[in-house]
C-alpha cells in the first residue's frame, strides 16, 4: 500500500518505555535504510532483519550510524495525535514496559492510484472478517471484539472506499 503520510491518535497515555513510535527525523535517512541490504557484509537472503509481514527497521547491527537518532515519540495523553511523512524512519519501541495499556488508532493517509487499487481486494476481506490487514503482524486482535467496527458502522463515503457499495 502506498501511504502518503501516517498518523497516530492516542487513545490511552504512552510514553517512552511503553512501545510507542520511534522516528529518525531525517528523511535522508531512508536513503541509507534502503539499499543497505545490497552492501557485501550482508547475506543474500537477509535484508537487515526485516522479517515478513514486519515493517523494516534500524537495528544496531546493520545501521550503527542510524541507531542513535531513534527517538521516542513524547508523552501522549488519550486525543492527543502525532503524523508524520512516510518517508521518515519510523517504528515501534521493540518492548513494552509500562504499566498501562498502549493503544493508538493508526492513520494512513492514501491515494487513489494502481498499487492500492490491488491491495483494496485484501484490507475490504480483513475488514469484514476482523483480521489484521495483509501487510500488518497477524495478530488478529479484533476477530472476537464486541463492539469492533463492521460495515454497518460506514458511511456511503467510507463503504465506497472500502469497494462495499
Amino acid at each position: 500500500m502506498f501511504r502518503t503520510f501516517q498518523g497516530w491518535t492516542a487513545l490511552t497515555r504512552q510514553g517512552k518505555g511503553d512501545g510507542t513510535l520511534q522516528l529518525i527525523l531525517s528523511a535522508n535517512s531512508m536513503t541509507y535504510t534502503v539499499p543497505r541490504s545490497l552492501q557485501d557484509d550482508v547475506a543474500e537472503d537477509d535484508l537487515c532483519g526485516v522479517e515478513p509481514e514486519r515493517a523494516p527497521s534500524v537495528y544496531p547491527t546493520w545501521h550503527t550510524a542510524l541507531a542513535d537518532g531513534l527517538t521516542s515519540i513524547p508523552l501522549m495523553q488519550p486525543g492527543d495525535a502525532v503524523f508524520w511523512h512516510s518517508d521518515v524512519v519510523h517504528s515501534v519501541e521493540d518492548a513494552h514496559n509500562g504499566d498501562g495499556h498502549s493503544s493508538v488508532m493508526y492513520i494512513g493517509g492514501t491515494v487513489g492510484c494502481a498499487k492500492n487499487a490491488a491491495y483494496l481486494p485484501g484490507q475490504r476481506a480483513s475488514f469484514l472478517a476482523g483480521t489484521t490487514p495483509p501487510g500488518f503482524p497477524a495478530d488478529n486482535s479484533e476477530v472476537d471484539f464486541l463492539g469492533r467496527g463492521t460495515a454497518a458502522d460506514l458511511t456511503p463515503l467510507g463503504k465506497s472506499q472500502l469497494g462495499l457499495s
